[in-house]
């Protein structure tokens, strides 16, 4: 049985404890031993060496090491040494970004609090956190950390923040008296507390019953370190192309192998051209291009405030097609705001989010009310905070903005009076504290007797019915009244208005007392004078609700996954904007009705766009994330706390939140929020969706300048049957990829999106970026390339055949017109509309990247020790005619072919 059901005197007998004494040194020696040290072991997913050698994994990488180490054992040594070059640049651009996002993050150690306080031997002792064992009792209060997990022994006005295990953005009340022999959720446990939470109110004493990674934390970390990391869809993308460009190279260096020694070369001069043009025909700046683009990326969304871990992940969150999102912290602040007030028989409306006590105060008439105008109403508006305990801070090393101590409830007040006017060491100077009767779930309120002046006044808050059952009088435009049958109706009926949209209602009521030196609770709580009650909720963050509208544009699916009841999910929902079609509510799927459901069941509800999950465990959503992706969805999961863990490590992409979000969390993350907001996210969906349109650029673009290399070679073939030279060298074509090309591409990672990007919808998981239909374009670009460039150099090589240098002067026509093609190719492949509109000098990287690539043409095309070792030859003047024509034949027939293929493609679907 576990250990919430047991009897307490069992436990303390098989923990060999003592609820008075303790553990004696014998037996914590013992348990030391046996049980370990209470820390969570960190299984980093990576070191440095591991880092920097899965660099080298990459399908397109190892293409380029074969090649490379063909190459060299061919005595090509300085097509290897090139080859090699790029691999390693490569690779040291994906280290340096994944070294550097993993060093932001901090250790999930950060979880636990240093000290606690104990008793062993009889004697109360403070200990450092580690040295905790089960058996061990432990004393806790208002404001301290849970060092392991815990049965109660005894307990007063005890409640804890579980946001962290259960995503509750309320305290969960606590008592040590609490039975029961059912099988219970975490949130449901009433005698337990849990590491890694904290103490929201009250006192207690407890025995530890499990520590380290047997806690609830520790079982969690060790479940999600047994999930498997799903590929990035990218890097199946890349493993596609990979495997594709290695059958077609294989291929391509058996055909010319097999021509080579039809036209009676030796074996070795035949395996020697056929291996350098095969290599060469690899996209060599490729890798690089695409580790680029993933960086750059990266290094956007840092500035926008969301932080990738992994390189690849990058571009995940623009494949997704459902976002599977936690409510508490990410959709919502997860700081209690007080919205509204009712006091003296008047209504009040409260502006401004969150614990940052900036907003205003305003009556009926909107007049905003400051503490000089506040009247006989300031009374009202310090009740709350005279009688609470929470208080809030502003932003310091530890916290980015203002947070709580204690309650979150409580600590809303003090933002409340701090919008009146009032400073909080003020209050607390002029209305000193004297005593406290702290809230427990039966009395459901919570007085704290102050003394003012000559005036000793009980400040008493809690739940409607529970207040107007002890208070006999109310106070309504500055007369105390006898509080009728009547006015508690009238009370209670508009505060339910008001619960019914998810406002939590908040009674206030006081009482002027005697001075005297001991109070009772029963004389304090009765014949209270009722002041009113306020409305609070936890607000949504800012541009949620436009966030939920771009996502639903964007044809994606939004589930809200929820600790909170189905009455709060339900509310929320409506408020961001979370519907259906029609403005239809979503369905509310519980935990018990979850569990009551197959998979065919969830299939069927997974259709919806939107979904609502409330009071769900942390197996409950991942079973509800497994089942997406095996329906093959690309799922996105938001959470910060340790009860995310498990889905956000399994989904295709795990987003944590920074701020207030978990260690454990960000540990299993593969982007962490540093705003916490649902809104970066959209942001990120954006950008990933940008990655992935640009490397399908950059790709395809990369291939058809190959297939234009391999046009020419094979002309070459047949026209050597003829006498002609071959049009191209295996250098030059090398040369083409990295100096031609290899610019231009990496900048068109730079290309922002155009406009409708977030209009379409998600790519088809299934769909690759080779498709039949992509190889047939790109087919059809390199043979006009090929085809067109052929021609110029058989112009040129015809032109004046027994002229000096005419042989190079033509490869070297072929060679620039190669590169003049892919550049209208480029060009052509960067926008679905037509290449001269607006979008052609949006990329300004783009454009200083043709410079450069055109620089170090010329350079290689007329500095004598360039010609010697590349075989080009000086162009004159009017020689460059030919290879800016067949940029210009090619960009023309390119933007035709788009033209007739939109055509084609709108007349269908009309």
């Amino acid at each position: 049985m576990e250990f919430y059901g047991q009897n307490i005197k069992d436990i303390i007998e098989q923990l060999n404890s003592n609820a008075r004494r303790g553990l004696s040194e014998n037996v914590v020696l013992s348990a030391r031993n046996k049980y370990g040290s209470n820390t969570l072991k960190v299984t980093r997913n990576r070191n440095t060496l591991k880092m920097l050698f899965a660099q080298f994994t990459s399908p397109l990488v190892l293409i380029l090491i074969v090649a490379s180490i063909v190459s060299f054992f061919l005595g090509q040594e300085r097509d290897g040494s090139i080859l090699l070059m790029i691999v390693v640049l490569n690779a040291l651009i994906g280290f340096y970004q994944e070294w550097n996002a993993e060093n932001i993050l901090a250790s999930l150690k950060n979880l636990v609090v240093e000290k606690c306080v104990v008793i062993r031997q009889g004697n109360t002792l403070e200990i450092f956190v580690e040295d905790l064992v089960p058996g061990d009792v432990v004393k806790l209060s208002e404001g301290e950390g849970v060092p392991a997990d815990i049965r109660l022994i005894d307990s007063k006005d005890f409640s804890t923040n579980e946001f962290i295990l259960t995503g509750e953005s309320l305290p969960s009340n606590k008592d040590y008296l609490f039975t029961t022999d059912k099988v219970l959720n975490i949130s449901e446990i009433k005698n337990c507390i849990f590491m890694g939470t904290t103490v929201a109110r009250g006192e207690a004493t407890g025995i530890v019953y499990a520590t380290g990674m047997q806690t609830e934390i520790g079982k969690i970390s060790t479940s999600s370190q047994k999930i498997k990391i799903a590929d990035a869809p990218i890097q199946i993308e890349i493993a596609d192309v990979a495997k594709k460009l290695t059958f077609v190279t294989l291929i391509i260096a058996a055909f010319l192998f097999g021509i080579r020694l039809l036209l009676h070369d030796s074996l070795v001069l035949a395996l020697v051209f056929s291996v350098s043009v095969a290599a060469a025909m690899v996209p060599e700046g490729l890798p690089a291009q695409i580790s680029m683009a993933l960086a750059l990326a990266i290094a956007r969304l840092t500035k926008r405030k969301a932080i990738v871990k992994r390189m690849a992940s990058a571009q995940t969150l623009g494949s997704a097609t459902v976002i599977a999102s936690d409510k508490t912290g990410t959709i919502t602040k997860n700081e209690m705001t007080i919205t509204g007030c009712y006091f003296n028989g008047e209504s009040f409306s409260v502006s401004g989010l969150g614990y940052e006590p900036l907003g205003s105060i305003s009556n009926e008439q909107g007049k905003v009310l400051k503490k000089d105008s506040l009247g006989n109403l300031k009374i009202f508006f310090l009740s709350g905070f005279l009688s609470s305990t929470g208080k809030i801070n502003p932003p310091d090393k530890y916290h980015p903005s203002w947070y709580s101590i204690g309650d979150p409830t409580e600590a809303s007040f003090a933002t409340l009076a701090m919008k009146a006017g009032f400073t909080l060491e003020e209050i607390e100077k002029n209305y000193v504290f004297i005593k406290a009767f702290r809230f427990d779930s039966f009395r459901k309120r919570a007085t704290i007797i102050r003394k003012h002046k000559d005036k000793t006044i009980a400040s008493v808050k809690g739940s409607i019915e529970s207040v107007l059952g002890v208070s006999t009088k109310l106070i309504a435009n500055g007369k105390i009244e006898e509080l009728t049958a009547e006015n508690r109706k009238q009370i209670i009926s508009l505060a339910a208005a008001f619960s019914q949209n998810a406002l939590r209602v908040i009674a206030i009521a006081y009482k002027d007392l005697e001075t005297k030196e001991e109070y009772s609770i029963d004389e304090v709580e009765k014949d209270l004078t009722f002041a009113g009650f306020v409305t609070m909720f936890d607000p949504p963050n800012e541009g949620v609700k436009s966030a939920i509208e771009q996502v639903f544009k964007a044809h994606m699916k939004v589930f809200m996954i929820t600790g909170d009841n189905e009455v709060t999910a339900k509310a929320i929902a409506k408020n961001i904007g979370l519907m259906n079609e029609g403005n239809e509510l979503p369905t509310v799927i519980n935990s018990t009705t979850l569990q009551t459901m197959s998979d065919d069941d969830l299939k069927n509800v997974f259709q919806k766009r939107a979904l609502l999950f409330s009071r769900v465990s942390p197996d409950d959503k991942l079973r509800i994330v497994d089942l997406l992706m095996k329906l093959g969805e690309i799922v996105a999961v938001t959470g910060d706390g340790v009860n995310d863990t498990l889905s956000l490590k399994r989904a295709d992409i795990g987003v944590a939140m920074g701020k207030n979000g978990s260690k454990v969390a960000q540990e299993a993350a593969n982007m962490i929020l540093l705003d916490d907001n649902f809104a970066t996210i959209v942001v990120a969906v954006k950008e990933g969706r940008t990655i992935f349109r640009n490397l399908e650029k950059t790709i395809k673009t990369n291939l058809s300048s190959n297939m234009a290399e391999l046009i020419c070679v094979l002309f070459g073939f047949v026209g050597s049957f003829l006498g002609v030279a071959t049009p191209i060298l295996a250098v030059q074509i090398l040369l083409i990829d990295l100096v031609g090309e290899m610019f231009p591409l990496i900048m068109l990672a730079y290309d922002p999106p155009e406009k409708n990007i977030m209009d379409n919808r998600p790519r088809n998981p299934k769909d690759k970026i080779l498709t039949k239909t992509a190889m047939k374009g790109i087919a059809f670009s390199g043979i006009v390339m090929g085809i067109v460039a052929y021609v110029a150099f058989l112009y040129c090589f015809f032109m004046n055949p027994m002229g000096i240098g005419n042989y190079e002067k033509a490869i070297t026509i072929t060679f620039v017109s190669i590169i003049f093609g892919q550049y209208a190719n480029l060009l052509s492949r960067r926008t679905y509309k037509n290449v001269f509109g607006r979008y052609l000098f949006s990329n300004r990287n783009l454009l200083l990247a043709f410079t450069l690539s055109i620089f170090c043409i010329v350079l290689i095309v007329y500095i004598p020790i360039f010609n010697l070792y590349f075989h080009t030859f000086p162009l004159q003047v009017m020689d460059w005619s030919l290879p800016i024509s067949v940029g210009i034949i090619c960009l023309l027939i390119f933007e035709i072919k788009k033209s007739i293929t939109k055509k084609v493609n709108i007349n269908s679907i009309i």
